[in-house]
């Protein structure tokens, strides 16, 4: 084991003591044991102190911050103290299973290059019930990563590598990628991804390996209430396509950069159109402000 790498298991949280066990039960579960989870307690204030102070191991470190950094500031801050070789994120309200890091590690040592290794997942709800899967393909893949980041610009689709707590890169290339950019909510995770491509390739492990969860209060469902994934996507594109460094480097032009914001409009105005058929007309009005403004 002494030459496996070492896998930082981060965990940020903040006032998600209702799920947290949960979470840090299966990252405490898993099969690998040459990890170090990291808590980040990011100033809350419902019980998560008193539920953390159960916890002794030590493979477990548990930082609490008295000021808020944000949710984007926190993911930033506990990278910033990992010590691994590996960075696993996971959730404060999903779940790991027991076998995640260890297959996750199998295929990065058969996969040097690869700066994202990712896996199937299952969508839960409140309960833990499964209400559907997803993942990058049907089948075990490895593919080019300039060639999917240049896939996703242009037409800037589903998700598919997954949420933080599917995916796991190698610590050595943060310092390369940057951090994690605070200006982004939902789409914090899918822009950072496309940088993290310029460095290797995507390794995707067709196993159910994570479980992420669907929740009234987390930030996908406020995102797709308020409509802020909207403004995001239109962000992301000025992001990339006024970057010189960003056009050369995946290969962009300004004809890709009208097409996927004209498709995006598209996508918009007929998310927008399907909202007032079934009567969210309230989300309808959100969304078009999104539009314009």
């Amino acid at each position: 084991m002494s030459n496996f790498p070492l896998v930082s298991i981060l965990i940020p949280t903040y006032n998600s003591a209702k799920y947290l066990q949960f979470a840090l039960d299966s990252a405490l579960s898993q099969s690998y044991k040459k990890i170090e989870i990291i808590v980040h307690d990011d100033a809350s204030t419902d019980g998560t102190k008193i539920l953390l102070s159960k916890y002794h191991d030590p493979r477990l470190r548990i930082i609490h911050t008295t000021k808020n950094h944000g949710m984007i500031g926190g993911w930033n801050y506990i990278v910033s103290k990992a010590k691994g070789d590996y960075i696993k994120f996971l959730a404060s309200d999903d779940l790991l299973e027991p076998n995640c890091v260890q297959d996750l590690v199998a295929a990065a040592i058969k996969y040097p290059r690869a700066a994202i290794i990712t896996c199937q997942r299952k969508f839960i709800d409140d309960n833990s019930k499964v209400i559907k899967k997803m993942g990058f393909a049907k089948k075990d893949v490895v593919v080019d990563g300039l060639a999917h980041a240049h896939w996703i610009l242009t037409t800037i689709r589903e998700n598919l590598i997954g949420e933080p707590t599917a995916v796991m890169y190698p610590r050595k290339i943060v310092k390369l990628a940057g951090a994690y950019d605070a200006t982004f909510s939902q789409f914090a995770d899918f822009e950072y991804w496309i940088r993290l491509l310029q460095f290797g390739d995507i390794v995707y492990v067709h196993k159910s390996l994570c479980s992420f969860r669907v929740h009234a209060s987390s930030n996908t469902s406020k995102a797709i209430l308020d409509g802020r994934f909207i403004t995001e996507i239109f962000k992301l594109i000025d992001k990339y396509y006024k970057d010189r460094n960003f056009v050369k480097t995946y290969g962009l032009t300004e004809s890709d950069r009208q097409a996927v914001t004209k498709l995006k409009i598209l996508d918009t105005l007929k998310n927008i159109k399907d909202l007032v058929f079934e009567g969210h007309i309230s989300q309808a009005f959100r969304y078009t402000l999104r539009l314009i403004f």
